[in-house]
């Protein structure tokens, strides 16, 4: 058995943190081309300017992540929804993320095939807040058409999947459905 791990350099990324000093009022008087002839535009504060969301306003934001998901991009596990890859990416579109793969680990057999794949991916936010993903996969789990593909493949999906949801605190939230109720 064969071990190929591959650290993925790459230049470092400045860490952005939150303003120190307070941060100032929107002048509602520019808010458009005309001037002060529109209504004020209201202001919302994310949560790296130092203000927290209300519970209103963050369920707000999940609903608005799952409203751009259809019917296809669920897959039922034990009779509950779970999003799949191709809902992850859409998420990740929408908040617009970025995914860097920090670290791989692929394990090949004396014949070159895969046995198994590790990656951890970084998913980042444009204000520079990132959450680390950790996934594998294995030639065992489920019949691979093109394993040397497929599980290296899965192992990676997993992982930026993983990212995106601990980053944007989705995990496997339905909207609709209370969170206390599936402990």
């Amino acid at each position: 058995m064969a071990v190929v791990k591959h650290v993925h350099r790459t230049p470092t990324v400045t860490n952005y943190s939150s303003p120190v000093a307070p941060v100032t009022e929107y002048d509602h008087s520019y808010n458009s081309p005309i001037g002060s002839d529109c209504s004020p535009v209201t202001t919302m504060s994310h949560s790296l300017a130092g203000h927290f969301p209300s519970v209103s306003l963050f369920k707000e934001y999940q609903n608005a992540a799952m409203v751009i998901l259809e019917k296809s991009d669920y897959t039922m596990i034990s009779g509950h929804p779970y999003i799949k890859k191709t809902g992850w990416r859409k998420i990740s579109f929408y908040f617009n993320l970025s995914y860097e793969i920090k670290d791989k680990t692929i394990e090949f057999d004396e014949n070159r095939n895969v046995l198994r794949a590790e990656f951890i991916v970084r998913a980042y936010m444009q204000g520079g807040r990132f959450s680390d993903g950790w996934g594998s996969c294995e030639r065992r789990e489920k019949k691979f058409l093109k394993p040397n593909h497929d599980v290296p493949s899965t192992a990676e999906t997993r992982a930026k999947n993983k990212a995106c949801q601990d980053l944007l605190g989705i995990g496997e939230y339905r909207p609709g459905v209370s969170q206390s109720t599936h402990q």
